[in-house]
């Protein structure tokens, strides 16, 4: 019985999703951080856990979509509806460790991956598994900055945004969000 309850947690977040779950899978490769390229859409066969990039509180932007292979989560930044990313912020792992400030909100400038970008429609961070051991669930904070730019690329709108989940802090006014990740064995 305790064999089969990490397996009915995953199924059981896994369907939870369902709702919402969107699969992108891009035919580009886009640049890490530290490892060079990794192909998109190539990484395991997990399965896919994708949110809303929510910008601005209410302006659907795009998607933060999840997945992991036996050593590494990736998250995917994907913008729509003529946003691009100018700052992304991630954290993964323990709910309870996301970087807050005295009254509980959150604080993307101390997560742990962060990048500047050149107005971009997509970028993965590559984490270590160890965030989310296989099998566990954890939390993603995926916070970013982006931009609508005109015909002559001057930036006419500036949103922050995040990935759609339950709010950080539930007692503020501030809307930083989270969402729960169960990563997969493989």
């Amino acid at each position: 019985m305790k064999k089969l309850l990490p397996v009915l947690s995953v199924l059981l977040m896994a369907l939870s999703f369902s709702a919402c779950k969107k699969e992108i899978v891009p035919n580009q490769e886009t640049k890490q951080p530290d490892s060079g390229l990794v192909p998109i859409g190539n990484e395991g066969s997990c399965p896919t856990t994708t949110v809303n990039l929510m910008a601005g509180q209410t302006i659907n932007a795009g998607s933060i979509t999840v997945t992991n292979d036996a050593d590494f989560i990736y998250v995917t930044y994907t913008t729509a509806n003529g946003y691009v990313l100018t700052q992304t912020h991630l954290y993964v792992g323990d709910c309870a460790g996301i970087p807050v400030n005295n009254p509980g909100n959150p604080i993307p400038g101390q997560f742990p991956y962060s990048s500047p970008h050149s107005n971009i429609t997509t970028y993965t961070y590559q984490v270590p598994i160890s965030a989310i051991p296989a099998g566990g669930c954890g939390c993603i904070a995926a916070h970013c900055v982006v931009v609508k730019l005109n015909a002559s690329g001057q930036v006419i709108e500036t949103q922050t945004g995040w990935g759609s989940g339950t709010q950080i802090n539930l007692g503020s006014g501030n809307w930083g969000m989270k969402f729960s990740y169960c990563s997969c064995s493989q």
